[in-house]
């Protein structure tokens, strides 16, 4: 005969007490460390249409966090790359905040380093009108791009670097759609034809809706965060326009014609922490190992 012994209730309960502060004590740890941390992911790419090698920094979703004193530390990890060029990916600003000067002070810092070319986000669309924005990010010498491109020269080669400001198709698909971010993107493309293209474009749920289709050597954005809280094997929770577990998260992704990264980003613009999700450096080296 088998003797049963039951395990009284009381100590039961006391053991999932035990797991669950565990586990909240675990959670709070990975929300600071999230907090504080700024991790390097790196992307390699070869494209025969470059025919010199690149190394770019791309950053985005700053919302006014400081990493150290003026963003020491940020600077500091950019820094220790050694980018050809710094590419910032929109929202550095929160939409209700006038004070941006934390970032007025980071930017030089930035160009310091490298080039860097600015494409706004939608924090930053909604400063547009009511402050001096555009003017003050134009005076810290960094290249502001809103429905522009500018070309950055290496080893004799130019590379073409464009920003979009929103989507162009919100006017239709049809010769009628005459607005501005259409008329930019069809120049940008007839420009990209006769070299080597980065397009700066913060949002890229409009990736899946229609700029896959075209020709884009190189698309760079931000904005989901990273998905918020990323979730082991599955990955990101949440993204703005694509809802919850999202196609489009963050890293590399690749049509028939278009090229895309996405950045997680470096900080939140709202009151869900960041899990599983620290701050993100993305370093793309393209043509790393076939330059001469």
């Amino acid at each position: 005969m088998k003797l049963i012994i039951k395990k009284p209730k009381h100590k039961i309960l006391f053991s999932l007490l035990i797991l669950l502060a565990i586990a909240f004590v675990s959670l709070i740890a990975n929300i600071i460390y999230c907090y504080n941390t700024i991790v390097i992911n790196s992307y390699e790419i070869s494209d025969n249409k470059l025919n010199t090698s690149l190394r770019i920094a791309l950053i985005s979703d700053l919302h006014l966090r400081e990493y150290g004193m003026d963003n020491i530390d940020l600077v500091n990890k950019i820094k220790e790359q050694s980018p050809d060029i710094i590419i910032l990916a929109g929202d550095f600003t929160l939409r209700y905040s006038t004070d941006y000067s934390s970032l007025l002070k980071l930017l030089p810092q930035l160009n310091e380093i490298a080039p860097t070319y600015y494409s706004l986000g939608n924090h930053e669309i909604s400063l547009l009108e009511d402050t001096d924005f555009e003017k003050d990010v134009r005076k810290t010498g960094v290249h502001l791009l809103i429905n522009q491109s500018e070309y950055f020269e290496k080893d004799g080669e130019r590379i073409l670097i464009g920003g979009l400001k929103t989507y162009p198709f919100f006017g239709g698909y049809t010769e009628k759609n005459t607005s501005e971010e259409k008329v930019y993107f069809k120049e940008f493309l007839e420009q990209e034809k006769d070299c080597y293209g980065i397009l700066i474009y913060h949002y890229p749920e409009y990736y899946m809706w229609k700029l896959n289709e075209y020709d884009i050597d190189l698309m760079l954005s931000g904005h989901t965060h990273g998905g918020l809280i990323r979730i082991p094997g599955i990955g990101g929770l949440v993204a703005p326009e694509q809802g919850f577990f999202p196609k489009y998260d963050k890293g590399l992704y690749k049509s028939d014609t278009a090229t895309m990264i996405i950045t997680s980003g470096l900080a939140n613009s709202n009151f869900v922490p960041r899990i599983n999700n620290p701050g993100e450096i993305c370093i793309i080296s393209i043509n790393s190992n076939t330059a001469q």
